[in-house]
């Protein structure tokens, strides 16, 4: 007998004994087509089923020695189907983290807070086990760049630039909004640069659409940091090799006694900030600009300390 002609009489069988208290063993095999050594072997089954966790009043209640001597069939129990659907506390959560994920997504999307408030009537407002980051961005922000997308139009940004004062202005030809890490990036191809770009929307500042249609150029780099131009060498002992398969690389030459590695970098603060952690482990960096910077910050912070005294 294959399990899953098995499965699909064992659930035609729950609402059928239900409705039949006392049925005799002959009867269910006749309805069903089937020998009735195999009814008993069903309800054999059927015994340990039931309700998620395995307590007594979870299950259906069945006896079988009764079944077999008797050839009579009382199956009780069979009325948890009834009982309103719960969510256990994990499933509650997973749930919840999944729909605010998408609530954060859609932006103003009316029926994901709709979907979101109902959810969260259902399963009340206990202190949530899972939670998603996700950094919220400007809902017209987000709907005037979907319909620049679908509308395969030009729009102008102007947007923020970490470690610069004020901000940027840039045309550039969306292509798509996509979700990395807790952060929503626009794929587009910049004009003045003549190539991708990614720009974080809660970095913009405004959203502006242009009368002007988008040429071909292909589609963006899937892969995370393909159009960062800037890239950074650092040579490591090889206790911090770690970093890289940790981070982002574009190569990783082993030496021996020391390892180097090359990132992609979209941010020199970044960059330092990782030399500062390595320490001592950093042999050697292809940027002057990037080690003189970390140089002057760990001067920086060194000088907070009060000198020895010795």
């Amino acid at each position: 007998m294959r399990s899953d002609e098995q499965l699909a009489r064992l659930l035609r069988l729950v609402p059928y004994l239900s409705s039949r208290p006392g049925v005799q063993v002959a009867t269910v095999a006749e309805e069903f087509g089937v020998h009735p050594r195999q009814v008993i072997k069903d309800l054999e089954v059927l015994q340990f089923c039931g309700l998620p966790g395995g307590y007594f009043d979870d299950l259906f209640d069945v006896d079988i020695e009764v079944v077999r001597e008797e050839g009579r069939i009382d199956f009780r129990n069979a009325d948890v189907l009834a009982r309103p659907l719960r969510l256990r506390p994990a499933e509650a959560a997973s749930l919840l983290a999944a729909m605010r994920l998408v609530v954060d997504v859609a932006g103003s999307s009316e029926a994901a807070a709709s979907a979101l408030a109902k959810l969260e009537a259902a399963v009340g407002q206990a202190e949530p086990q899972l939670s998603v980051d996700v950094v919220t961005t400007d809902p017209e922000h987000r709907a005037s760049l979907a319909a620049a997308i679908k509308d395969g139009q030009a729009i102008h940004l102007t947007y923020r630039t970490p470690g610069r004062p004020g901000t940027s202005n840039a045309v550039v030809e969306p292509a798509r909004l996509n979700l990395v890490d807790g952060f929503t990036y626009l794929d587009a191809w910049s004009r003045p640069r003549e190539a991708w770009r990614s720009f974080r929307l809660d970095r913009i500042e405004a959203v502006e659409r242009l009368d002007e249609p988008v040429g071909e150029h292909g589609t963006p780099p899937d892969g995370w940091f393909d159009d960062v131009p800037d890239r950074l060498t650092l040579t490591v002992r090889p206790s911090a090799r770690w970093i890289a398969e940790y981070y982002p690389t574009t190569s990783v030459e082993d030496l021996g006694d020391r390892v180097e590695v090359t990132f992609p970098i979209a941010s020199h603060d970044w960059a330092v900030s990782l030399i500062l952690r390595l320490g001592g482990a950093v042999l050697d960096v292809s940027d002057d600009q990037v080690a003189q910077a970390a140089r002057t910050k760990a001067a920086a912070a060194l000088a907070g300390y009060p000198a020895s005294v010795g």
